[in-house]
């Protein structure tokens, strides 16, 4: 008979695994020595030779602090190349929320309730920061998605980007690195829905309105117009992930 947790077990996380704790401490200096030199995504680090002798330690090690590095998504590990420096897009996140949502009780509307409260004052901040780049990106994003017709694909592309476009607005990198796991969950979600389409006017009418509200420089309307937008997401969601399988 399985047992109910109680309260207090929900709030303790589960250990993860023990790693070999020498391998660990090689990725955290590999990482601060990472950021103290500066180097950017693309940048390549020194062959598994050259990192042996300069945290001397094994080959073994230095591959599994590797690994470890890779899993975190600060570098890829490339064939003939050794470790190359990541970009950061978020889609390592992106990956959990999907797991989350597939394999614990987390469900999309709660991610969609945990996107309205991270957005709304996100906005509030586009609407003070904002620079006329900004608003001009904001723009062309609101003209794309107008133009895109019952190309879900396209429009899907357009409506993410201007979500990002808030997030960049909002003078804030932190909000575009949470704002891209979640557009990426989106994307993938969206890509089959069956009601995305339906809801393509009133999202342009809501951005719309969103984006006038930032332009003037107005953070309450700005707020409220983005929750309005994603109350009414939230609203449709079981219509929003209907996918076009389920029902051929």
């Amino acid at each position: 008979m399985q047992t109910e947790k109680s309260p207090m077990s929900r709030l303790i996380s589960t250990p993860r695994p023990k790693r070999n704790r020498l391998s660990e401490q090689v990725a955290e200096q590999i990482t601060a020595d990472l950021i103290r030199r500066g180097l950017k995504p693309g940048d390549r680090l020194e062959t598994e030779p050259e990192l042996v002798e300069q945290y001397d330690v094994s080959r073994s090690v230095i591959r599994e602090a590797g690994r470890i590095l890779d899993e975190r998504g600060l570098v890829d590990i490339r064939p003939g190349r050794g470790m190359v420096v990541a970009a950061f897009d978020g889609s390592g996140i992106s990956r959990q929320y999907a797991l989350m949502l597939e394999l614990t009780d987390g469900t999309f509307r709660q991610l969609m309730e945990m996107r309205l409260v991270m957005e709304v004052g996100m906005t509030e901040l586009a609407a003070l920061n904002h620079t006329e780049a900004d608003a001009a990106l904001i723009r062309e994003t609101i003209t794309a998605y107008g133009t895109a017709g019952a190309d879900q694909e396209k429009a899907l592309e357009w409506d993410l980007a201007f979500h990002r476009a808030l997030a960049i607005a909002s003078g804030n990198p932190f909000f575009v690195h949470s704002v891209e796991p979640i557009n990426e969950y989106l994307r993938r979600t969206y890509k089959s829905s069956l009601g995305y389409v339906a809801e393509q006017h009133a999202t342009l009418q809501e951005h719309t309105a969103i984006a006038e509200a930032i332009f003037s420089r107005d953070s309450t309307k700005a707020a409220a117009m983005t929750r309005a937008h994603l109350e009414r997401v939230l609203a449709a969601s079981e219509h929003l992930t209907t996918s076009k399988e389920s029902t051929s």
